[in-house]
C-alpha cells in the first residue's frame, strides 16, 4: 500500500485484520530449511548479516525475551503495526515508512517461532510478505548462544526480491533500506538487552 498520506489507523486495521492475504510468495518457510535455499539463489537476492551481543546466558534469556517482544523494531524511521502481541505463528504486522513524501505500509505474516522449550541456545522466528509488500521474500530473526565461548549474537537472514515496479526502479535505494535496517534492528534489540540489564541490576 502506498500513499501521499499516512494510512489511517482504521485502513491499517483492516490490512491487519485481513487472514485471508496471501503470502506474496511460494517459498514460505524456506529460510528455516537450508536444504531448499540452493534453488532459490536465481530467484532471490540473498543477505545474511550477524551482529554480536554480548555474552554469557543471562545476555541470551534477555535477547529472546526482546525479539518475541518485537523490539528489534523500535527503530526511529520505521513504525511496526500489529506488534503489541508477542511473536506468534499467523500473527500479521506491517511496517509502515515514508520515503521520499510517499508513505508505504507493508505487510508481512509470522511464519513460526522456533523457540523449544527448556534450556536453550537458539530462538527464531521469520516472517514472510504478503500481497501489497514492495518487496517479495522472507526474513528470520535469530538469537543464538555459542555455548563454548558463551558469545551471543543476533542473525538476520533474508531472500528478497521487488516485488513491484517501483521497487524494481528504486531497487539501489530498496537494497540501501535493508541494509540500513539490519544494521538498525540489530543496534534496537542490542539497547533492549543493555536496558534489561541494567534495570535487574541491584541499586
Amino acid at each position: 500500500m502506498i500513499r501521499l498520506l499516512r494510512p489511517a489507523d482504521a485502513a491499517i486495521a483492516a490490512q491487519l485484520a485481513r487472514t485471508d492475504a496471501p503470502f506474496s510468495h511460494a517459498d514460505v518457510g524456506a529460510t528455516a530449511r537450508p536444504e531448499s535455499l540452493v534453488a532459490l539463489a536465481h530467484r532471490y537476492t540473498f543477505d545474511h548479516s550477524r551482529f554480536p551481543l554480548g555474552r554469557g546466558r543471562d545476555v541470551f534469556d534477555r535477547a529472546r525475551e526482546a525479539l518475541f517482544a518485537w523490539r528489534h523494531f523500535e527503530i526511529p524511521w520505521l513504525e511496526l503495526c500489529g506488534s503489541e502481541a508477542p511473536v506468534r505463528p499467523g500473527q500479521s504486522v506491517a511496517t509502515l515508512t515514508r520515503v521520499f513524501g510517499l508513505w508505504f505500509l507493508s505487510p508481512c505474516r509470522v511464519v513460526d517461532r522456533i523457540d523449544p522449550a527448556g534450556e536453550t541456545n537458539e530462538v527464531s522466528f521469520a516472517y514472510g510478505t504478503l500481497a501489497g509488500h514492495v518487496a517479495c521474500g522472507e526474513e528470520r530473526f535469530t538469537v543464538r548462544r555459542n555455548p563454548e565461548t558463551d558469545d551471543v549474537v543476533f542473525e538476520i537472514f533474508a531472500f528478497s526480491r521487488p516485488a513491484i515496479p517501483l521497487a524494481r526502479i528504486g531497487r539501489p535505494f530498496m537494497r540501501r533500506a535493508q541494509a540500513r535496517f539490519r544494521t538498525d534492528s540489530a543496534a534496537a534489540l542490542r539497547r533492549a538487552v543493555e536496558s534489561a540489564t541494567t534495570s535487574a541490576a541491584p541499586h
